[in-house]
C-alpha cells in the first residue's frame, strides 16, 4: 500500500481541511517523517486530531502508521494518461498499442499500491468461512462476477450469482448469517446494489465490496472494503481501467481461498478438470 498514491486518490471526498494536509504531505514527504502530529498540525495551520483523522480516513492507524508508510513509499509516481479517452483518431496502431500498454500498466501498479493487506486477509477469510458465496454486479462487474464465480465453483465453494438484478435482489431473502456476499461496484453508488448492501447489514449478514477509493454508499455499509482506483469518469468510452483493477482484487480473493486449503483445492481443481473433460468426448 503506497501513502502517496493513496493521498492523491481520495483527492476528491477531501475537506478543505485535508486539501491542506494532503498538499504539504505531497509537497515535503521526506520532512514530514521527522515531525509529531502536533507539528504537522502547527505546519499546515490546522490540528493534531485533524492529522490523524486524515491518516485513518485514507485508510491507516494513525499518523505513525502513515509516516511509517510514506518512509518505504516514493513520491514520484508517474501521472495516469487520460484514462477516458485514451486514443484519438489520428493514432496509428504503434501507437496505440503504446498507449494500451502504459495504460495497463499503470493501472495494475496503482491498484497494488492501494492494496490493504490486513483488509485483503479479513476479506479472504470470510469468504473461506461462508456457507455460501453470494455475488452481485451488474453491467461491467457481471463480467468479474462470473469470472470469481467459475473460479471458485471449480474449488468446491458453494457459489450463487446471476447477472440480472431482480434476481440478485431475490438472494437476500433466503441469506443468513453464516453466508458472505461479495457486491462488485465501481462507483459503490449503482441503483439497486446500494439498495441490497442496506439489506445485507440490516440482515448482519457480511459482506465484501470492490469500489473505486472515493467515499461510496457500498463501501461505507461493507464489512471489508476493498478498493480500486479512481480512474474513470462518468463518461467514459467504457469499463477499461475498472475492469482490469477489479480482476487483480478478485484475483487476489481466489488465490487466497485456494491456499488456505491448497491440498483439498488442488484436488477440487484437478477432480473438476477431469468432469469437464467428459463434455470433450
Amino acid at each position: 500500500m503506497n501513502g502517496f498514491v493513496r493521498i492523491r486518490e481520495f483527492e476528491e471526498s477531501y475537506t478543505s481541511t485535508e486539501k491542506l494536509i494532503a498538499k504539504y504531505i505531497l509537497e515535503h514527504g521526506n520532512e514530514i517523517l521527522n515531525y509529531s502530529a502536533q507539528i504537522l498540525g502547527e505546519k499546515t495551520n490546522t490540528s493534531a486530531a485533524a492529522i490523524i483523522r486524515f491518516s485513518k480516513k485514507i485508510g491507516f492507524k494513525g499518523f505513525s502508521d502513515l509516516k511509517m508508510n510514506l518512509a518505504q513509499s516514493h513520491s514520484n509516481e508517474q501521472h495516469d494518461l487520460d484514462v477516458d479517452i485514451i486514443f484519438n483518431e489520428n493514432d496509428d496502431m504503434t501507437s496505440l498499442v503504446d498507449k494500451g500498454c502504459r495504460l495497463n500498466m499503470n493501472t495494475v501498479l496503482k491498484t497494488y499500491q492501494l492494496i490493504n493487506v490486513s483488509e485483503l486477509e479479513n476479506a479472504i477469510n470470510l469468504l473461506c468461512n461462508a456457507s455460501t458465496i453470494y455475488l452481485f454486479g451488474v453491467g461491467g462487474s457481471s463480467v468479474i462476477a462470473n469470472d470469481i464465480e467459475q473460479k471458485l465453483i471449480r474449488i468446491g465453494k458453494k457459489v450463487i450469482y446471476n447477472n440480472d438484478l431482480h434476481i440478485q435482489m431475490t438472494f437476500t431473502q433466503s441469506m443468513t448469517k453464516g453466508d458472505t456476499a461479495l457486491i462488485i461496484s465501481y462507483s459503490g453508488t449503482t441503483a439497486g446494489l446500494v439498495d441490497i448492501s442496506k439489506i445485507l447489514v440490516e440482515k448482519n449478514i457480511p459482506y465484501i465490496s470492490i469500489t473505486q477509493i472515493n467515499q461510496n454508499l457500498i463501501s461505507k455499509n461493507s464489512t471489508v472494503a476493498l478498493r480500486v482506483p479512481s480512474e474513470e469518469k462518468e463518461l467514459r468510452i467504457g469499463a477499461v481501467s475498472s475492469r482490469i483493477s477489479s480482476f487483480v482484487i478478485t484475483d487476489l480473493l481466489y488465490y487466497g481461498v485456494f491456499k488456505k486449503n491448497f491440498d483439498k483445492n488442488k484436488d477440487n481443481l484437478i477432480d473438476s478438470r477431469n468432469n469437464v473433460s467428459i463434455l470433450k468426448k
